[in-house]
């Protein structure tokens, strides 16, 4: 999805959210987001990623808020 969404005319205009499905079984599948989809966040232009609060699963954490701040992107837990 991140690799169709590339467009130069809403460049630095969109958000990733990721939020689990209503009929998600939690338990065993979270949304999961790591360094690789902040990588290609930034080549979508996207400004930030949004997840829900205990409902995702964060790879390599210290790596992606480091990415983030040196990119200008933003985390945010709703």
């Amino acid at each position: 999805m991140l690799e169709k969404s590339r467009s130069k005319k809403f460049r630095n205009h969109g958000v990733l959210v990721k939020f689990p499905k209503k009929k998600q079984d939690l338990r065993i599948d979270l949304p999961t987001i790591g360094l690789k989809t902040f990588k290609q966040c930034k080549i979508a232009g996207l400004k930030g990623i949004v997840v829900k609060n205990k409902k995702h699963v964060f790879l390599d954490k210290n790596k992606c808020i480091n990415f983030a701040n040196k990119n200008r992107m933003f985390i945010s837990v709703i």
